[in-house]
């Protein structure tokens, strides 16, 4: 990156990834050699264990309410914008139980199958569907199932209370959704 030489040393140490490739007036000081140290994964608290869990639940309403009404691109952009860095924020706490907290998964994720058994990313890339509501459906349930059983080895780990009824309520009114007829008007229970 090119900054200006104003700049130039507090732009080095903002980042514990940095490397100087060229220095050609020899004017920078020296930095410590680059790690990604800062950024690997590191164990949640109870809180943000929590905050993960509800972000998931609440949102998979959305995409079920999208699906019903056919809005493809809206189920679509909650299933990714917002459930899938919920499911990957599961997956890289396991990851990092898995490793001492000693690794990053990188930059958008980049790096979560080469941590993962190989079953458990074919489960992720299952997740992934298709442009047709049957799909979508099918990816949000194999989400929600990788999800459940990725946070419940965080639970587990951390002897952290797995939310089991925002569980089984949000599974429950997802299979209602799913089984609607189009023309319904009304939601019983």
């Amino acid at each position: 990156m090119l900054v200006p030489v104003e700049d130039q040393v507090e732009y080095i140490g903002e980042d514990t990834l940095t490397k100087i490739l060229l220095d050609k007036d020899q004017s920078l000081p020296e930095i410590p050699v680059a790690t990604d140290q800062d950024y690997w994964v590191k164990k949640p608290t109870d809180q943000q264990y929590l905050d993960c869990c509800n972000e998931f639940w609440w949102i998979t309403t959305y995409i079920a309410k999208g699906l019903w009404r056919e809005e493809m691109l809206y189920a679509l952009d909650h299933l990714n914008r917002y459930c899938r860095p919920m499911l990957y924020q599961m997956l890289a706490w396991q990851v990092g139980f898995e490793t001492d907290f000693s690794v990053s998964v990188g930059k958008s994720e980049k790096y979560l199958a080469n941590y993962l058994e190989k079953d458990t990313w074919e489960r992720v890339l299952n997740t992934f569907p298709r442009a047709s509501y049957a799909d979508v459906w099918k990816a949000l349930f194999a989400m929600i199932e990788l999800f459940r059983d990725t946070a419940a080895f965080i639970a587990e780990r951390l002897d952290f209370d797995y939310p089991v009824g925002w569980d089984q309520r949000v599974s429950a009114y997802l299979n209602q959704v799913k089984g609607l007829p189009k023309n319904a008007t009304e939601f019983t229970k």
